[in-house]
């Protein structure tokens, strides 16, 4: 038995004889068809919010857990009730693990615990109540069916399953069983031909479902399992009392493995805070990528303000996107854009009546200046014409520059390479009529 491969999922560590994993922590690329025997611990999913934590994509998918399950001598051993959901808000329900042919499972407790299989008096002895029973019902997943047949055996077309309880309640419920399952199909091509004529194509390894148990944690039970049904040995853990005798050899060892803690701490402070730095800093690549009041538009203030500018919060939402103030005292008004299409008329010329209202209601006389990130949900390289002619001649005619996000993006990467002129960049938005003559990213230079 020790020899066979053996995975726990859902509780980590137990002996280093075999491979476990917490259910947030799964490796990338496992295959649990691999293994002749997997335990499941449903214990942490009893947590909701844990359970809805867990990235589903990162679980085994149901057509390896038929690979297991019909494989040859395999067992696949699940502590808990399995119909339990994990995810948000795409979810899966791990009784899709399983053969879509299954038990009814009813919720409820109780302490009478009879009938148990001598095979399993080492784990009842620390199960004193139970939480879910069977009922005599079996529970048939149609959508399923024809899915699951075709992974088991190309020529199945039924399922049958056998059903063995472990442990019963007062009323001769199952609180615990196992269930071997058979493939069933035609086995010749013979036409025509009867139901007599089906064969079992395929037997599965045996499915064994028990209760959580009470006396101990879930954790100590799988343990306990991989002690007693696969003869697994496990080393003592070391008492408190015997940390007082040492030798003088390990003395050293300890006092450089705690500079390394040290120095891993002291690094993981410094990753923090680069990761901060860098997170602050990149947020300028919005300006690629991104629309909307909320994340595109303060990104573009913020921009403006590095390239010099004092810039301000929009004084009325709706009214303009933000005011501002170049190194030379002139005023723009901002109107701020992200679509995934040209800019309308209706664009610019909303702008142009935020520019006359200003002056209007304040004799605030300003430049307007149009920032706009155009089919931003598309790769720069495949992007249309920013500004179609109409937008570009009412710009003209109502003396308003038209910039792209990505022009703006190309000045804050030559302002950060020391290379741009900061007199040009404003002159360019103040004294232009119609499109911003400044270069974009399209010729932005590669770095190697």
């Amino acid at each position: 038995m020790s020899q066979k491969r053996i995975l726990v999922l859902g509780s980590a560590p137990h002996t280093r004889q075999i491979s476990a994993y917490s259910w947030d922590r799964l490796p990338k690329y496992l295959n649990v068809a691999d293994y002749d025997v997997v335990i499941l611990n449903l214990e942490p999913l009893l947590d909701k919010h844990f359970a809805a934590s867990l990235n589903i994509e990162t679980l085994p998918s149901w057509e390896q857990f038929a690979r297991l399950v019909f494989s040859h001598a395999s067992e696949l051993i699940i502590i808990g009730m399995p119909i339990i959901l994990i995810g948000y808000p795409f979810y899966t329900d791990i009784s899709k693990w399983l053969p879509p042919l299954l038990p009814q499972f009813i919720v409820d407790s109780g302490e009478e615990i009879r009938n148990i299989d001598s095979e399993f008096a080492y784990y009842f002895k620390y199960v004193s109540r139970w939480f879910f029973h069977t009922s005599s019902d079996l529970n048939v997943k149609d959508d399923l069916w024809s899915h699951y047949l075709s992974v088991i055996h190309p020529q199945a077309n039924e399922l049958g399953i056998q059903f063995h309880p472990l442990a019963q309640t007062r009323f001769q419920q199952a609180v615990a069983f196992r269930m071997k399952f058979q493939a069933l199909g035609i086995a010749t091509r013979s036409v025509p031909y009867s139901q007599e004529d089906q064969a079992v194509l395929k037997i599965s390894g045996d499915v064994i479902c028990l209760p959580i148990p009470t006396e101990i944690s879930a954790q100590e039970a799988v343990d306990l399992i991989l002690q007693e049904r696969y003869g697994l040995q496990f080393e003592s853990a070391p008492p408190a009392w015997v940390e007082a005798y040492k030798l003088p050899n390990e003395l050293p060892i300890e006092a450089e493995i705690d500079r390394c803690k040290d120095a891993i701490q002291q690094l993981e402070k410094e990753l923090a805070a680069a990761t901060t730095r860098l997170r602050e800093e990149s947020r300028y690549r919005k300006l690629l990528y991104e629309q909307g009041e909320a994340a595109l538009e303060p990104v573009v203030r913020d921009a403006l303000s590095q390239l010099g500018a004092q810039v301000d919060e929009p004084q009325q939402r709706g009214r303009e996107d933000g005011r501002l103030i170049d190194p030379k005292q002139r005023r723009g008004m901002l109107e701020i854009k992200g679509l995934t299409h040209q800019l309308k008329l209706r664009e610019v010329r909303q702008l142009d009546q935020w520019v006359r209202d200003a002056f209007m209601d304040e004799e605030w006389e300003s430049k307007g200046i149009l920032i706009a990130n155009t089919f931003y949900n598309q790769p720069i390289g495949n992007r249309g014409e920013p500004f179609p002619p109409n937008c570009i001649q009412a710009a003209k005619k109502f003396d308003l520059c038209l910039m792209t996000t990505t022009q703006l993006f190309k000045a804050l990467y030559a302002l950060q390479r020391r290379e741009l002129n900061l007199d040009l960049f404003w002159n360019a938005l103040f004294s232009t009529s119609g499109v911003c003559p400044l270069p974009d990213i399209d010729i932005l230079p590669i770095d190697s």
